[in-house]
């Protein structure tokens, strides 16, 4: 799963995608994120959207994209629909054929809330609620999610939303929420579950030692090794580099 893929550059990365990695089965947001930066459509004439999500499994028939819909089912007592960013194509969702199973597979990218105030917030806030509120199935959420900004030994996050005080609460509620509420899904913290609560180290961290990109998994998938490649990027001036943040790996035991 990767995230910040150069919409203008689709093809380049679906092409070094099936060639470098041998991943046949792939889907992305890119046309999306080309068709809003291409809109005078207000917000979005004001709005930079450069860059999408993409998602890449071996087999080419094993993965469908599944766009979430707005008018999705009966509103009931909801208050909205679980849809209010003005960047969906920060979030793709696909079903994925792996093993035999068919696993619900969700890959975000939370936009920076030093830049983009309440998006982050909409993002957070679409992504919990749409799986709180879907039936239990097997699941994997994935992403850089810029949060927390600390972590203690005893794995309680810190965010900094002290700048933000007219939505402060709010803030901490979708940050909090995606960090610690999924267990109420079934969904674990693969990196946590494998290494349990103590003082993170640098090679522990994904992004100016704090973690910021995730793997979130149903627990029946037994996550047996998750963590941070530090061979794997570069610094934000490297030009050759193909991120500046450290990768999450997360291998799963038989289930």
């Amino acid at each position: 799963m990767l995230q910040e893929v150069n919409a203008h550059q689709r093809e380049l990365w679906r092409e070094l995608v099936r060639t470098e990695l041998g991943y046949e089965g792939i889907a992305d947001t890119l046309e999306w994120a080309h068709e809003l930066g291409e809109s005078s459509v207000q917000p979005h004439q004001d709005i930079s959207h450069t860059n999408g999500n993409l998602t890449a499994v071996q087999d080419a028939d094993a993965i469908q994209r599944k766009p979430l819909e707005l008018l999705e089912g009966a509103y009931e007592d909801v208050d909205v629909k679980h849809l209010s960013t003005h960047y969906p194509e920060k979030i793709l969702v696909t079903e994925c054929s792996i093993g035999g199973r068919e696993i619900e597979v969700w890959n975000v990218r939370a936009v920076p809330g030093s830049m983009k105030g309440e998006e982050k917030i909409k993002i957070l806030e679409t992504v919990f609620d749409r799986i709180m509120a879907a039936e239990s199935r097997p699941r994997v959420l994935a992403g850089d999610f810029n949060s927390p900004d600390e972590e203690l030994p005893d794995g309680q996050a810190i965010i900094h939303a002290d700048k933000h005080p007219e939505i402060q609460k709010r803030w901490l509620n979708a940050e909090l929420n995606i960090l610690k509420g999924l267990g109420h899904a079934g969904l674990v913290d693969t990196f946590r579950y494998v290494h349990g609560y103590t003082d993170l180290e640098v090679e522990q961290t994904s992004f100016k030692n704090s973690r910021f990109d995730h793997i979130f998994a149903s627990q029946e998938f037994t996550p047996e090794v998750s963590r941070y490649d530090h061979d794997a990027f570069g610094t934000f001036d490297d030009k050759n580099a193909y991120s500046d943040h450290a990768p999450i790996l997360t291998t799963f035991g038989d289930t």
